[in-house]
C-alpha cells in the first residue's frame, strides 16, 4: 500500500463514494464517471477506481507508449555497449524506426533529455 505522502493521486471528497453506496446507485455514478473518474471506498480506504472507457483506453496506449520507449532506450544502450567499432552501431533513428517510435515521442518521454 502506498503512503499518502507518496501518492500522486490528487482527488476531491465528491469523487468518493463508498462501495454499498455505489452498488444501491451504480447508474448515477457510472454517469458521474463518464466526466471524471470516481474512487470507491470499503471501511475508509480507496479501492478502486471508476473510471470511463475511453480514459482507460487512453492509459493503456500511454503504458504501451512507456513500455515501447523503454525498449527502444535499452535496445540502444545494449548496442552501445555491445559495439566494437563505431562502425557496428545502427543509426538512432534505424533503432526507432524498428520499434516505431518518433524523435518526438522519444523526446515527450520522461527522465534523460535526448540530445537533436
Amino acid at each position: 500500500m502506498m503512503h499518502e505522502i507518496d501518492d500522486p493521486v490528487l482527488l476531491s471528497p465528491s469523487q468518493l463514494v463508498s462501495s454499498s453506496k455505489l452498488s444501491k446507485n451504480l447508474g448515477a455514478y457510472l454517469n458521474e464517471a463518464r466526466k471524471r473518474p470516481i474512487f470507491v471506498t470499503r471501511e475508509q480506504e480507496v479501492e478502486a477506481v471508476l473510471l470511463n472507457l475511453d480514459d482507460y483506453r487512453e492509459l493503456l496506449r500511454e503504458e504501451q507508449k512507456i513500455e515501447d520507449l523503454y525498449l527502444a532506450v535499452l535496445a540502444l544502450r545494449r548496442l552501445a555497449e555491445n559495439a566494437e567499432t563505431p562502425e557496428r552501431l545502427l543509426e538512432m533513428d534505424e533503432v526507432l524506426e524498428r520499434f516505431g517510435i518518433t524523435r518526438e515521442e522519444l523526446a515527450e518521454a520522461p527522465g534523460d533529455e535526448m540530445e537533436s
